[in-house]
């Protein structure tokens, strides 16, 4: 970052920007959104025109046009507190992280007097605001996840691809060892394998596309980063979940599950 460029905070109950050129107090009085009521806000992200979505701890999602005014869209809390969000460039596409499942909202609007605009301009009528798509895993691999691991699915906060002129193409994100990506068409034209995986000895730490490009993966395990192709990806089945993974006995997990661990398994 250099000493020019503004970013975003949040606080529990406040919106804000920052701009590192003023001096003393470095936050924007004029640009400050304080709410009297606690939001609970706990992620934000911007478009490349400065449009701002902000998330919450409660769940719901709000869209602002511009700093220091009520939101355009507010997104009613949808389940389970939103601990990540990314907004595509040019604000069609807004993308929530939740523990256990991702949240994908289509903020353009298809009819009425604001059709055209997005939710960021222009608030949706109160029949028709975006109904998100939820992204998860399917229940057998979350089972051959957990029966793998040990532990419960815990995603990282997902990221679309970036890139100058670059459209967003796929969606990345980490549970334990696994890292998962989604490709974009699939997603929207419904299909039942939308998703890849990779799978790691240790846990993965953070995950990021190289920027410009969905073709490669920037990976920060514990102890060291690399970067791998994305081509090394694989559809989820038990084998490619299991891994070459081995224990410290020296054998490697059984790839297969019984009958009483997938029913029992907790998802």
């Amino acid at each position: 970052m250099t000493s020019n460029q503004q970013f975003v905070g949040i606080s529990r109950n406040a919106l804000f920007r920052i701009d590192p050129r003023l001096s003393g107090n470095k936050l924007v009085q004029a640009d400050l959104k304080e709410y009297v009521k606690n939001n609970d806000f706990s992620a934000a992200a911007t478009t490349e025109q400065g449009y701002v979505a902000v998330a919450s701890n409660k769940g719901d999602i709000r869209m602002f046009d511009k700093f220091g005014v009520r939101a355009k869209t507010h997104i009613p809390a949808l389940g389970e507190p939103i601990i990540g969000l990314d907004v595509s460039a040019d604000g069609r596409w807004v993308l929530a992280t939740c523990r256990t499942y991702l949240l994908l909202v289509d903020a353009l609007q298809k009819d009425g007097k604001n059709e055209g605009k997005l939710g960021f301009e222009k608030p949706f009528a109160k029949d028709s605001k975006p109904q998100p798509r939820r992204l998860g895993l399917q229940p057998n691999h979350v089972a051959q996840f957990q029966h793998e691991t040990g532990s419960r699915i815990s995603f990282t906060p997902a990221r679309f691809n970036t890139g100058r002129d670059a459209s967003e193409t796929s969606i990345i994100t980490a549970t334990g060892p696994f890292i998962v990506t989604w490709n974009m068409k699939k997603v929207l034209q419904g299909r039942k394998d939308p998703y890849t995986i990779k799978r790691y000895a240790e846990e993965v730490k953070a995950d990021n596309f190289k920027y410009g490009s969905d073709k490669n993966v920037i990976v920060a395990l514990p102890n060291e980063v690399n970067m791998v192709a994305k081509q090394t990806f694989k559809r989820p089945t038990r084998e490619s979940i299991a891994g070459p993974v081995r224990h410290s006995s020296g054998r490697r997990s059984s790839a297969r599950l019984g009958r009483n661990e997938v029913v029992n398994s907790p998802y």
